[in-house]
């Protein structure tokens, strides 16, 4: 279909299609989720195994074998 700009007032688009699932409200929804989502992994990407082991004076590795299970496996992540 032509992008004409008096056409578009004509076309339904979004929850007026008979076939839609969402509608705006959700869509809305979802994409504020996505984005704390997103916000969330850029927040998260900072905290390093490098940077664990600085925090608690340990070897890179120590805290490798900690986050694999390979050390400490019994000790079970407090939520």
């Amino acid at each position: 279909m032509k992008d004409d700009a008096l056409n578009r007032l004509s076309v339904r688009r979004g929850s007026e299609l008979p076939w839609a699932k969402l509608d705006e409200a959700k869509v809305a929804e979802i994409n504020a989720i996505v984005e704390h989502r997103n916000a969330l992994k850029r927040e998260l990407r900072e905290i390093t195994n490098a940077k664990l082991a600085a925090r608690y004076g340990v070897h890179l590795r120590t805290i490798d074998h900690v986050t694999t299970g390979e050390n400490w496996g019994h000790v079970s992540c407090r939520t």
